[in-house]
């Protein structure tokens, strides 16, 4: 399993010294407490098999990576996991491919309410939404990744 990892670009799991400080960092976990990126790493380096948690869970915030003092880069391996499940033939889980619908839709993956552009026109902001042409830029990119 972790030469697989390594193919797809993972960090070096076997400097992981179990701190936690990836999970203490976590903003998901703060959220699921299930969802724990040194349990993660700890299933495959003790036991070589893939771990039950859900890798589509991280948000990608890149923290666990910053505060990693082995430089493991967590965030490498929960990627490298997402490739090989859907390899394995795991489909997408059904709120990724909504989450892609609504990024062709409108280039953002969380529409934006009235209330929230109201919210940055009284902060002096300008109103958050993608052009035409950059909106058709964003399909491309996720065309041409398959979807």
């Amino acid at each position: 399993m972790i030469s697989r990892l390594r193919e797809k670009g993972a960090g070096d799991l076997l400097k992981c010294i179990q701190c936690g400080s990836c999970t203490s960092s976590c903003i998901v976990n703060t959220v699921y407490e299930s969802f724990n990126p040194r349990r993660i790493i700890g299933s495959i380096v003790r036991f070589n098999k893939l771990p039950e948690q859900d890798p589509w869970l991280c948000s990608s915030c890149s923290k666990c990576v910053e505060r990693c003092p082995q430089r493991v880069n967590p965030m490498s391996i929960i990627m490298a996991l997402r490739m090989i499940n859907y390899e394995d033939g795991n489909a997408f889980p059904s709120r990724v491919v909504e989450f892609v619908e609504q990024i062709k839709k409108s280039g953002l993956i969380f529409p934006l309410s009235k209330e929230s552009n109201e919210k940055r026109r009284l902060l002096g902001l300008s109103e958050l939404k993608i052009d035409e042409e950059g909106l058709n830029e964003v399909r491309k990119i996720l065309s041409e990744a398959g979807f």
